[in-house]
């Protein structure tokens, strides 16, 4: 049966676009970096700073990142503790190091900044947001290329605190802002799978909640998120309902249809009420129908999902329907198990002979299957066609390839004894008896006693009729 596999926000694809938002912003600055002393505010910088500034511009233009950064860095020692040239040149020099690509380095520069401007209030709006989006995708970053999941853990909580506050600044927080803060949560709930943590899962949850609730078509990943919090808590029936929107608005989506069919399969194994197993398992044989019916979930495995489907709720005489026109148009992959299935779904139905038909035509393209003949001949057994079922035991024995040729030598053995052919019932109880673990078998045994004894009276038989 198709299982749900649940959705996961790996690291890696987030970080790349996340870095690609700091690089872009950074150079798209637009004005020089020694200008981003000039604020709308009430603070200056010292005259030695401003001038010295005024030479950065060039090492920038040039590339000469190091060159900048060793022009900043006796500025900053020299400047006065708390001061607004402290404030402006640790800004100055993260976003050196953030087109120089050294996001590590960006970090303490860019938190000193930001700590002397929450205490004296030296930067506000567009330059305070960026401070705070910087800070929590360098975090991120941080946390993605640590191994250390505790460092991780750390790293990412940092990451989740500069980018709330930023939501918070924000009377309408950015769409990507809100699907940053939510990941985040999510990532941090999963990171170790073996203990979720779940106060952090039900906020991720919750603000994807509110992310939808908050647009007329909103974005596909706060649905992602937040059915990868219902699935790990279980709440599948929350989840197939949120499905069931998906492939409203992505009919085309294969993933979704899956996921959805599997929703249903595991509502149906969770219930002890058989009436609601029932309606959860026909929705989801729905589900996978209606895909199908959109061209999508027709592989060959998917197919057989359907089947496996319908034998779950009894439906013997759908599923060989199915099972019988995949195998004969390729819609089901053509394996010996699969053909054995099918007279097996035969049976199910009282349709013994068709079952035959199916297993002889499997011995067509599996020749050297004994396993296949073994079927057959008990098939015939029961039929009461002894002698088509010894038949087809001797070509069992013949060919071989027996998941259990024990069984197989028992019950030629016993046949040949009930008709009476009783030397070669000795035949093969003793070539059974060559084989692992036969002796083990009292039931063989009995057997074999049971045979000789036959043979005795036979003999005795003989010599009493020709002495008289």
């Amino acid at each position: 049966m198709t299982q749900f596999s649940s959705v996961s926000y790996h690291f890696r694809p987030v970080l790349l676009r996340v870095l690609g938002v700091i690089i872009v912003a950074v150079l798209l600055l637009g004005t020089p970096i020694a200008a981003l002393a000039q604020r709308d505010r009430p603070f200056e910088l010292s005259e030695r700073v401003s001038g010295e500034l005024s030479k950065i511009q060039p090492l920038l233009d040039a590339k000469n990142y190091d060159g900048a950064i060793r022009l900043v860095t006796p500025l900053i020692a020299a400047a006065a503790p708390n001061s607004y040239d402290q404030a402006v040149l640790n800004d100055i020099l993260a976003k050196i190091h953030l087109q120089k690509g050294d996001y590590a380095s960006a970090i303490n520069p860019m938190e000193t900044a930001l700590r002397l401007s929450d205490s004296f209030g030296f930067f506000e709006g567009r330059a305070l947001e960026m401070m705070l989006d910087f800070l929590s995708k360098l975090y991120y970053s941080q946390g993605v290329e640590s191994k250390s999941p505790a460092q991780q853990q750390q790293y990412l909580a940092k990451a989740t605190q500069y980018i709330k506050r930023l939501i918070e600044l924000s009377p309408t927080p950015s769409a990507d802002n809100v699907l940053f803060y939510t990941t985040l949560l999510y990532n941090r709930a999963v990171l170790n799978p073996e203990k979720i943590d779940q106060q952090l899962l039900t906020q991720a949850r919750q603000e994807a909640e509110k992310a939808l609730l908050m647009s007329v078509r909103p974005r596909e990943n706060f649905y992602l998120i937040l059915l990868s919090t219902l699935q790990h808590q279980a709440n599948y029936k929350e989840a197939s309902e949120y499905y069931e929107l998906l492939v409203r608005q992505y009919p085309s989506n294969r993933a979704y249809w899956q996921q959805l069919a599997a929703m249903y399969s595991s509502l149906a194994q969770e219930t002890k009420n058989e009436q609601e197993a029932l309606s959860y398992n026909l929705r989801g044989i729905l589900a996978m129908e209606r895909a199908q019916a959109l061209g999508l979930l027709n592989t060959p495995r998917d197919n057989f999902n359907l089947i496996g489907m319908y034998f779950n709720i009894g439906q013997f005489g759908r599923a060989t329907e199915l099972l019988y026109a995949g195998l004969k148009n390729g819609g089901v992959e053509s394996t010996q198990k699969n053909w054995e299935l099918l007279a097996y779904s035969y049976q199910q139905i009282n349709r013994e002979n068709q079952a035959v038909e199916v297993l002889l035509e499997a011995t067509k393209l599996y020749p050297e299957s004994g396993q296949l003949e073994f079927q057959i001949a008990q098939i015939y057994y029961s039929l009461e066609r002894s002698n088509d079922a010894y038949r087809h035991f001797k070509l069992a024995v013949a060919k071989g390839n027996l998941d259990r040729p024990l069984a197989v030598y028992s019950f030629l053995a016993y046949l040949c004894y009930e008709l009476g052919k009783l030397e070669e019932a000795l035949g093969v109880i003793n070539d059974a008896l060559k084989l692992p673990a036969a002796e083990e078998d009292s039931q063989m045994m009995r057997l074999k006693q049971a045979i000789q004894d036959a043979l005795g009276e036979r003999e005795a038989a003989k010599a009493a009729n020709k002495n008289s």
